[in-house]
């Protein structure tokens, strides 16, 4: 008999610590996910209906997300490792469940146009649509894909570059560059985030424009690079960087009306401390949820109804009112007693049930299915650059769905939130939105694998540039795939402009080191 001289020893596979607690909580949250479903039904007045609904999809999405993320091999839920699949479960528990309570009582503007019973259907196609989501991630196939292009990014990113920034100029860098494209871009086309001549952007499009608007990405990404600098040295100049910048870019997006650019700059610091840390700065997190409500929110209402008021300001215009609206909102509106309001307000608008609603409501009925195969050619013809191709459509469906599904005269420039679920059932019915939230899961699991930060911190820079389009996914499908390949490119190029290179492995001055011998067998 032949023999090592190591002894043998038998490994047993080992449950990871509080596995079957988390199957045993996600369950149970399922089960009360049902239980609530059964209210729904046997319940009389249409309020009680619609309340049951929203609580058992939110229960529905928390419980599947230790499902999942036991299911991926995750050692806790993922959110601390900024995974977007666990990510999604929890907007979705937010957005489409609980966020829907705020449409009880009677509804104003286009709400108005949607049935209680819309409301209700599409509960139910948003619980199919979180568990197929769910299913996809965890799928076979998808995860063999995930592997390889692990494989992939490694070979390409994590081997070649180590995780420390270059110099204290990068961030700098960056933030000149991002701030130099949205300058441009507000030049060549009138109009910045919500500010300036909304018409413009549904009627003339440049060559240039997508690349300035790719290129204004570049902000937030400098505050992730600082913060990685200020994380790792922890020199107090990087520290003062890190806070200038992230100043910078909050002023940048109060300026461009929106709100979200708040939420990425957070993020932008956030993600890199959890990547150092390993865990969610929680006492940050509940500091930026209270300045959001008591500050950007005041300031954003204010703003946007002195930019679009009587009369529609210029860029330009607006930047030069935006100070003192600041002072006024800082002086006069800033309270505790705000807080109800904000939240009611945030709840309002993060709830995304009312596209699928009014969907489903019209669709086939009064307006027909589109075709499936739009699904396919729509990104693909979304990708050809406008130099190449100038007369191609503009792409603003959510400007046309607003007209559409809303009856909204085209003279109101406004874009209203269609969701991947909204655009899948809109494109089949309920076998184009399973089929597609399944590959959504597939597609999900492979950009989590990509940019696993347990690997490195290069794939945080990822995570803040397509977290809120995939997590918060109020767009159509057909731009939310034609965006990705941008944002992967532009990650690409940051990351290897930004991390220092790794040395290259010492040789031996004569030839390569001699391969290790065999292990010696002896016979018994």
């Amino acid at each position: 008999m032949t023999t090592d001289d190591r002894p043998v020893t038998l490994r047993v596979p080992q449950a990871r610590p509080g596995g079957y607690g988390r199957l045993a909580g996600g369950l149970a949250l399922i089960a009360a996910a049902a239980a609530m479903a059964a209210l729904e039904v046997s319940a009389v007045g249409v309020d009680e209906q619609i309340a049951c609904g929203a609580i058992a999809l939110a229960l529905l999405c928390t419980g599947l997300l230790p499902l999942m993320s036991a299911a991926a091999g995750y050692p806790g839920l993922g959110l601390a490792a900024w995974r977007i699949g666990p990510w999604s479960l929890v907007w979705g528990a937010l957005a489409f469940g609980l966020a829907t309570l705020s449409w009880l009582g009677p509804q104003n503007g286009i709400a108005a146009e949607i049935l209680p019973e819309s409301i209700l259907r599409a509960l139910w196609m948003m619980a199919m649509a979180m568990v197929v989501l769910a299913t996809g991630y965890c799928a076979g196939a998808g995860r063999l894909v995930a592997r390889r292009a692990r494989r992939a990014t490694g070979a390409l990113i994590t081997r070649r570059f180590t995780g420390d920034i270059r110099g204290p100029a990068v961030p700098w860098v960056l933030f000149g560059v991002g701030g130099i494209a949205q300058l441009g871009f507000a030049a060549l086309t009138g109009r910045l985030g919500f500010v300036g001549d909304a018409a413009a952007a549904v009627s003339t499009a440049s060559g240039y424009a997508q690349y300035l608007a790719v290129a204004g990405d570049c902000v937030p990404l400098a505050v992730a690079a600082a913060a990685v600098r200020a994380y790792r040295t922890r020199l107090p100049s990087a520290r003062v960087t890190l806070a200038v910048l992230f100043a910078g870019a909050i002023a940048a997006g109060a300026i461009a009306g929106g709100k979200e650019s708040f939420v990425v700059a957070v993020l932008a610091v956030v993600i890199p401390r959890a990547t150092a840390r390993r865990r969610i700065p929680t006492g940050a997190v509940a500091a930026a949820v209270a300045f959001f409500l008591l500050v950007v929110i005041p300031f954003n209402l204010a703003y946007r109804a002195s930019a679009r008021g009587e009369v529609t300001m210029s860029v330009g215009q607006a930047v030069a009112a935006a100070p003192a609206i600041a002072g006024q909102v800082l002086a006069t509106d800033v309270s505790p007693s705000l807080l109800p309001k904000s939240a009611g307000y945030l709840a309002e608008r993060i709830r995304t049930i009312d596209s699928p609603a009014i969907i489903a409501q019209r669709t086939p009925g009064q307006i027909p299915y589109s075709s499936p195969v739009q699904l396919l050619t729509s990104p693909l013809v979304d990708l050809i650059p406008r130099i190449l191709w100038p007369g191609k459509p503009i792409l603003a469906v959510g400007y046309q769905v607003s007209q559409q599904y809303f009856q909204l005269p085209a003279q109101v420039y406004t874009s209203s939130d269609i969701t991947p679920e909204g655009d899948l059932y809109r494109h089949g019915g309920t076998v184009s939105l399973l089929a597609g939230m399944f590959l959504l899961g597939c597609g999900i699991r492979i950009l989590d694998e990509v940019a696993d930060l347990r690997r490195g911190g290069h794939g945080a820079f990822l995570i803040i540039l397509v977290f809120p389009d995939i997590v918060q996914a109020g767009s159509d499908c057909a731009t939310l795939l034609a965006g990705l390949p941008g944002m992967v490119l532009l990650w690409l190029a940051v990351v290897t402009t930004s991390f220092a290179r790794r040395p290259a492995p010492a040789v031996m001055a004569g030839g390569p080191a001699p391969a290790r011998p065999p292990l010696a067998r002896t016979r018994s």
